[in-house]
Parts: structure tokens; sequence; C-alpha cells
């Protein structure tokens, strides 16, 4: 009798949450802001080495490695060199091209030209600095860890360790700087800034919480997979996977007891600006609570066999 009440209790939770998540977004929109401290990169991803600007994303897809890159020519007059075998990445961009077309006027004896111009995408070669020698990091110099007094907390870290230990083959790395937080499917693994950079403990772990709700994606966990496979940036299924992982993250910071007014604000944030890609489609909150409650139950350890359900 006591487990049934202590199960329906944690049931209520999941609602509370979607329940305060709703009536937080009805108040208004509410401006995101990154939870935590970035590094000399700033945003993170690929950049310029000279000029400091971060390529587009399309540019960051191709790479697909950050850090700093520089043309053969920037190498060269920099005075480095370019190891032997390194391979280089691709920077592609619009460039244009004018030419002259014969224009022909009836009753007229001049033959008139007329300047047209086209966009024409074309690219050139770049080498990522740990492929040189000779060139010193300009983030190596900047990159100093910010002081901080965040301890962890041992119910959260319960939660965590207990779900990494659990699922054979997921990992999670938090003991590097890193400017992005992300899980990847490819390689089952996530990937989180240090708890230093965060100025709030709780941000640190709903975004930890985040990362790891879409780790239940699985096919051998809530089952997510197939309609994420083929899902491109800022596309329906994309958008409401991030929905997902967003309540899932609200939903586990609740559940131990996580409750922070700025933190809770900042996922709400997250999760306007997801719905309206998906057009403030307000009927897709019941569709990713559900989701995201099944998602946040097995990480906490619930009815793992029931979460290994095809979704339909």
């Amino acid at each position: 009798m006591k487990n049934q009440e202590t199960k329906k209790e944690r049931l209520n939770v999941y609602q509370m949450v979607t329940d305060k998540v709703v009536e937080q977004m009805q108040k208004g929109i509410i401006p995101w802001h990154r939870p935590w401290t970035g590094l000399s990169l700033q945003d993170g991803g690929a950049i310029n080495y000279v000029s400091r600007k971060p390529y587009s994303l399309l540019n960051q897809m191709l790479l697909g490695k950050e850090g700093e890159w520089l043309s053969f020519k920037q190498v060269k007059q920099l005075g480095g060199s370019i190891k032997k075998g390194a391979k280089a990445g691709i920077v592609v961009f619009y460039g244009k091209y004018t030419y002259k077309k014969e224009v022909k006027s009836d009753g007229e004896e001049v033959t008139k030209f007329e300047e047209h111009t086209i966009p024409i995408l074309k690219y050139y070669n770049v080498f990522h600095i740990s492929d040189c020698t000779g060139i010193e990091s300009k983030v190596q110099a900047a990159d100093e860890l910010p002081e901080s007094n965040l301890q962890p907390v041992e119910r959260a870290e319960a939660v965590i360790n207990g779900y990494v230990e659990r699922e054979q083959g997921l990992t999670f790395t938090n003991d590097k700087p890193s400017n992005r937080a992300f899980y990847r499917p490819a390689t089952d693994e996530v990937v989180m800034p240090m708890l230093s950079q965060y100025t709030e403990v709780e941000e640190y772990y709903s975004t930890a919480f985040h990362e790891l709700t879409h780790s239940t994606m699985h096919v051998e966990r809530c089952n997510r997979k197939a309609e994420n496979e083929m899902a491109s940036f800022g596309s329906k299924n994309y958008s409401r996977e991030e929905l997902v992982a967003e309540l899932g993250a609200a939903m586990l910071c609740t559940m131990t007891s996580l409750d922070s007014d700025k933190a809770f604000k900042n996922s709400v944030a997250y999760i306007q600006s997801w719905l309206k890609v998906l057009k403030n489609d307000n009927k897709m909150i019941v569709w990713a609570a559900s989701h995201a409650e099944k998602a946040a139950r097995y990480i906490m350890g619930e009815d793992i066999n029931n979460n290994k359900e095809t979704e339909k």
C-alpha cells in the first residue's frame, strides 16, 4: 500500500511540473540564457584562428570539429607548417560571378551589353591547429577554469551514476572544459561542461538531466531513436525531442529536490523557443510530457522493463 502511495505521489509530481511549465509560459516570453560560463571560444564550435570569428552553421557541420582553423596561406604567413599527412577541412562560401550579356534592340546599330551577377558556391581548405606546428593556440593561453565554490549534490549524483552504471555502453564525461553540452547517439555518450563552469548548481544538473533524457531515445531504453535518426536541426521531430529533454530535466530536478526559480524559468524559456518552431502548438506539451515522464522514470530506475516499448 505504501509503495502504491509513493508511486502515486511521484506521478503527481510529473503532472505538477508540466502544469507549472504551462503556467509560467502563459505569463509571456521569458529570455533564455546559456547556464554555463563559456571559455575563450565563446559559443564553442569552429573559429578562424586569425579573425576569431565563428564559421557559419553549414561550415561548422562540414568541419565537424571545434577549435581554431587556418588556411594554408595563414599558416605560412604566421611562420608555421602543416604536419605531414594532415587532412584539410573544407569551408564553403558564396562568391560573385559577374559577366556581360549582349542586349539586342530593334532598330539600333550599336550593340549594348549589360552586366549580370550571379552567386556561385566556392570553397577553400583549412587546417585544424592541432595539425599545425609553430603556431601557438590563443585558446590555451586564455582558457583558465573559473573559480567555483559549487559542490556536487549527492542525491543528484546518485541518480546520474546509477543510470550511467546501469546502462551498458553509455558514457558521461564532465572532467574537461567544454563550450557545449550534448548527447551523441552514434557513440552513446553525454558530454558536459565542468561543474565549475556554472554559477548555480541547479543549472548544472538541469543541463545534465536534459542530455541524459536525450540518451533515453536509445532503442534499448525508451525507444524514440527511430523518429530522431533522420531529424534535422529545427525539424518537427528535432523540436519535439528538445521538448521531451527539457521537460524531463525539469521533472528530474524536482524529483531530486533541485528547485531553483532561475533554473526553472530558463527551462521554460527553452521550451518556449522550441514550441515556437512547432508554431506554438500547445498540444505538443501533452505529448512531450508523456514521453518525458517515461524518460525520467527510466533514469530514476522505475519500471525499467515497462519502458522498453515501441512507441506507436
